[in-house]
């Protein structure tokens, strides 16, 4: 039997150019760089302690208390997602899983909320009579308790 040869690749091989010599500085163009986020399109991450001072505020609790809570509603949150639960709860709105599944030994939840704008709206004006009430007992609640960072810390 005569041994078939195999046809010779018809690949060329890669073209080699020189390199230009290094411009100077002013005949340079700028290259327009991406534009940064602007700070109100930055997505803030939200860590439990922030989660958990916004609780406190909000409730009108101390810490210990509105970490206590916080940690309870989200246990609670986290198992009824992870069992595959639907869960309707009008401040936050509606929560369904689109798919679940298992990576790396982790839980993977995609998970779909829904906020009807009609809740939205519910939820701010609630907002508003709240804080309006806060206003009436003589409390100045416009202000976060919340100390600010100072500069340079």
């Amino acid at each position: 039997m005569a041994k078939s040869q195999k046809p010779k690749s018809t690949r060329k091989p890669p073209v080699v150019t020189p390199e230009a010599p290094p411009a100077s500085a002013a005949t340079l163009t700028p290259a327009t760089p991406d534009p940064a986020p602007e700070p109100s399109e930055a997505k803030a991450l939200v860590r439990k302690r922030s989660f958990v001072d916004r609780v406190m505020v909000e409730a009108g609790v101390k810490r210990g208390e509105a970490k206590a809570m916080s940690e309870a509603v989200l246990k609670v949150l986290g198992e009824a997602l992870s069992e595959g639960e639907e869960l309707s709860i009008p401040p936050l709105g509606k929560l369904k899983i689109n798919r679940q599944f298992e990576k790396n030994g982790d839980e993977i939840l995609v998970v779909k909320l829904r906020r009807p704008s009609g809740m939205l709206e519910e939820v701010a004006a609630e907002a508003n009579a709240a804080e309006n009430s806060r206003a009436e007992q003589g409390g100045d609640f416009d202000e976060n308790p919340l100390a600010e960072p100072e500069e340079g810390r």
